[in-house]
């Protein structure tokens, strides 16, 4: 990879931190787009790395950081405070020679602040640099017996507040465990809509390296890029963790069941069974965004299933009051923890009274979901989080309460990403008996 290469991919990088960092865009999305006109596989590959890895690591970058700042990074205007991230990441994550992390941000933040400042911003960014370069072997790192916490934290990169959560409810070991593996780059699932063979004869024949997934309909499909697959884009496939296709595995849905998916964007799910369901079955899908509401819609469509969309609020979906299902599905809007391995900016989102604020809402859209659910039918609740207010507390909070007797619990089920290599998604199910 020459100098202007190099550059390049860095500068690509750029351009998705400063989509999420500034527009709210998430990873998954504003990277592969940042990328996309770099011309060779590996440097597209190696802008990828840097963003993610910079979003992922930027708490601890920033505490580096500070060691080399003489003043408060948040003082440092946001363009170069990327540009920092950027390089740091370099010295502390990566192989890259420190002299090229450095010359080659000097030169990026050259162009971030152009005009009369570049010298000055380039010159501050070299001294930080390369004073942060001299000093990585004398970084004060926590004891991890004194502050188990603060070690945590600053070696796996979470908030101290998440770091706490999964201590007090798995221990030292395991949550260790989970945070590192929230960490590791999930690679690509897809969810085959028809024959899975097929799909994997047809992926294998294209040349690519896949197997079958842990659940009937899915394809591990690492390193591959589901924009440059025909069965995605012709509807064979559909790219899901999982985590998602095991809640509508939990539903029981069957050929012939009335469906209601609440909280449907963007589609996955409804789609997914839609085709369980079949013709003779039927799915509504409730989206309070019509955005997300027109996502479910197109999915369906390129999968040729049958969904009827409703944009309107599950606590009282647009429905006839009458209106009672065999399956009814709340895949609840949570703090969205479990997504970290595709989407790592969500631990620096979100703060501890956001899950609070979240777990009231969940438990309010349950009670609506379970007033829809027929005699004999099935609700789930899903999350994909791990807190404990978000996920058992609101499971216990609805069997606890006025509905709850009228219910027999079923499945109940966290998923987490070093044990099930999915997203951390929370699954009870029960069924209506009263």
């Amino acid at each position: 990879m020459s100098a202007d290469e190099g550059l390049a991919a860095r500068r690509a990088a750029l351009v998705a931190l400063k989509a999420v960092d500034e527009e709210g865009a998430w990873s998954n999305t504003a990277i592969p787009a940042a990328v996309a006109e770099l011309p060779e596989v590996r440097d597209r590959a190696f802008a990828s790395h840097l963003a993610y890895d910079t979003l992922r690591w930027s708490g601890t970058l920033d505490w580096a950081l500070g060691h080399a700042l003489s003043r408060p990074l948040d003082d440092v205007e946001p363009a170069l405070q990327r540009v920092l991230r950027l390089g740091a990441l370099q010295l502390l994550r990566t192989g890259v020679p420190a002299r090229a992390a450095v010359a080659t941000s000097v030169a990026l933040a050259k162009e971030q602040v152009p005009g009369k400042r570049a010298q000055g911003a380039g010159g501050f960014v070299n001294g930080v640099l390369r004073g942060l370069s001299r000093t990585i072997d004398r970084l004060p790192w926590p004891d991890t017996t004194d502050a188990p916490v603060a070690s945590l934290q600053l070696t796996t990169a979470h908030p101290a507040w998440v770091v706490l959560e999964l201590l007090e409810r798995y221990g030292r070991e395991r949550a260790e465990e989970i945070l590192w593996a929230d960490n590791e780059p999930p690679g690509l699932t897809l969810r085959a809509t028809g024959d899975r063979d097929a799909l994997l004869a047809e992926l294998r024949a294209a040349g690519l390296e896949v197997e079958p997934g842990g659940v009937p309909e899915s394809v591990r499909a690492p390193g591959v890029d589901p924009r440059e697959l025909p069965a995605v884009n012709e509807g064979r496939a559909v790219p899901q963790d999982e985590a998602s296709m095991r809640v509508v595995l939990a539903t029981g849905a069957e050929s012939g069941d009335r469906v209601l998916d609440l909280c449907a964007g963007p589609g996955g799910k409804s789609t997914h069974l839609a085709t369980l369901v079949g013709p003779e079955g039927s799915v509504t899908a409730v989206e309070l965004h019509p955005h997300r509401a027109e996502m479910v819609r197109r999915s369906a469509s390129r999968q040729q299933v049958t969904v009827e969309v409703h944009v309107g609020d599950a606590l009282a979906p647009p429905l006839a009051d009458d209106a009672r299902f065999d399956v009814v599905l709340l895949d609840a809007p949570c703090t969205g923890l479990g997504t970290g391995r595709r989407r790592p900016e969500v631990r620096w989102r979100r703060q501890p009274e956001d899950a609070t604020a979240l777990a009231d809402l969940q438990g309010r859209l349950l009670i609506a979901a379970a007033e829809r659910v027929a005699l004999g039918g099935s609700l789930t609740y899903s999350a994909c989080t791990w807190t404990a207010v978000e996920t058992v507390e609101v499971a216990d909070g609805f069997e606890a309460g006025p509905l709850g007797s009228d219910f027999e619990r079923r499945e109940r089920v966290q998923l987490l990403p070093d044990r099930d290599d999915t997203d951390g998604m929370f699954i009870t199910s029960w069924t209506r008996t009263a």
